[in-house]
């Protein structure tokens, strides 16, 4: 709600010193020490019609938060302030430099002379909000598209998730409370968890058949969340080199062979199988313990004429 004259003014004027006047942090005249007007509040700049959207949102954002959002929505106007008319030039001032210093070099000629930063507001989103549907569309292709690859699945939700968002910044959903609306934003949910299902590798194919099958359907971070637990214990699986029956995506990992040595009547076994003699060329051991350079045991037992290979 936008203050009135009497209201603002006495909110403003809590306490003073001599002449100093010293104003509310709630009030939205009030500057902390760093609202200073060199300052990026936010981190990216304007360049078009392409990034508007969320150059908007982000803006939109960064104002609220600092109780500033008044001053380019037209609800802090200069004539509610009845005694702090330069208070408020110097709000608005900061706000615009805020402006200028988050759009880039090409805009700001048509903005540099402007004399407030409602203004400044009004007339850059007259030129730049409109749907751009070149973007739209070459955003709902990526969607489409995307899929997990090389990537990790945080990584690839991630990236998916921005996607939405900056789609959804070009053509908003419904945001009413009717019915139809509220169908829509679950059919529009079920999409978003069809395609993060989709992107994923072919790995996740047991636990995306165990999601679908779930009454209700979960949401796409309920499913997100379940997928990154799967991804979690084949991880814990991995590095421990458990062997044993292992996920498809995991069978070249777990190359689990065991090789044995008779040594008279015991039968002992290694993991060794990725140990190379680099004299006898023989797999399953190394030089430090090659029997053709230590000598063979006693009750070692040669296989035909000679010795052809040692079974380790």
């Amino acid at each position: 709600m936008a203050p009135n004259s009497e209201d603002s003014q006495a909110h403003a004027t809590g306490t003073s010193s001599g002449s100093v006047l010293v104003i509310d942090h709630n009030h939205p005249l009030f500057l902390y020490s760093s609202d200073v007007s060199g300052i990026q509040i936010i981190s990216f700049q304007l360049t078009g019609v392409e990034n508007y959207s969320i150059w908007f949102r982000s803006r939109k954002i960064a104002l609220l938060g600092r109780n500033k959002l008044g001053m380019v929505d037209g609800s802090c106007k200069k004539e509610m302030f009845l005694g702090l008319e330069c208070n408020w030039e110097r709000v608005n001032a900061i706000v615009l430099s805020w402006i200028m210093n988050s759009v880039s070099k090409s805009l700001l000629g048509g903005i540099m002379y402007a004399s407030s930063a409602k203004v400044v507001w009004d007339d850059l989103f007259e030129r730049f909000n409109k749907v751009d549907w070149s973007r739209t569309f070459n955003l709902h292709k990526e969607i489409a598209t995307l899929s997990q690859g090389t990537s990790s699945v945080s990584m690839y939700y991630s990236k998916l998730k921005g996607l939405w968002e900056e789609f959804e910044a070009l053509v908003p959903i419904p945001g009413c409370s009717c019915e139809g609306s509220k169908e829509y934003g679950v059919h529009h949910q079920n999409l978003k968890l069809f395609q993060f299902l989709m992107g994923l590798n072919d790995s996740y194919l047991q636990a995306r058949s165990q999601i679908l099958m779930l009454k209700p359907v979960p949401s796409v971070n309920q499913a997100y969340s379940m997928i990154l637990s799967d991804e979690s214990q084949r991880s814990v699986v991995a590095n421990a080199g458990v062997l044993g029956t292992c996920p498809s995506s995991l069978q070249g990992s777990f190359d689990a062979v065991m090789y044995s040595r008779t040594s008279g009547t015991q039968n002992r076994f290694k993991k060794g199988y990725n140990l190379v003699c680099d004299f006898c060329k023989i797999k399953g051991h190394t030089r430090e313990n090659c029997y053709k350079i230590i000598g063979y045991p006693p009750d070692f037992k040669f296989k035909k004429k000679g010795v052809s290979k040692l079974c380790i």
